[in-house]
């Protein structure tokens, strides 16, 4: 995939742009959530523009994610926030991504939950269920927070 644009961030958003490229990434089958880190970033790096910071294990307001996107944009800078997670298939598994999730404040900051590999689709809808209210678009502002299912 080519190098996204400053342009291109600025007329989409920066989430969904990075929605985009995350949809478009094909990780092999890795055997840890670990190892499945650095593909999103070493991807990230190679498609947001030069001067967009990917950084793992970001530590944010006590804290810390998976990944996080800062970027300068034409118009303001901003920053995305990620969590990953792989084989949600035990409610346990859920219910810790969630306080992951809502400690990295949904309604204040840009959000995005990767998913890879074997997803029970039961816990896929209510994790989509649960934050419904942060992943609709309020006005014509931009969609903060994003789910995204990678096979």
């Amino acid at each position: 995939m080519e190098r996204l644009s400053k342009a291109e961030i600025g007329f989409n958003g920066l989430v969904s742009s990075i929605e985009t490229v995350v949809k478009n990434w094909h990780p092999p089958d890795l055997k840890t959530e670990g190892a499945y880190s650095d593909g999103p970033s070493n991807y990230l790096r190679a498609v947001l523009p030069e001067d967009a910071r990917v950084e793992r294990e970001y530590r944010h307001e006590g804290t810390t994610c998976d990944l996080c996107v800062l970027y300068n944009g034409i118009l303001s800078s901003s920053q995305v926030l990620f969590e990953l997670k792989r084989n949600l298939r035990k409610k346990s598994d859920y219910d810790r991504l969630v306080g992951q999730v809502e400690g990295l404040k949904p309604k204040r900051n840009n959000i995005f939950v990767v998913m890879v590999g074997d997803t029970d689709p039961a816990l896929f809808g209510r994790l989509k269920e649960q934050f419904k209210d942060h992943a609709e678009r309020v006005l014509l502002s931009e969609v903060k927070f994003k789910i995204v299912l990678v096979a």
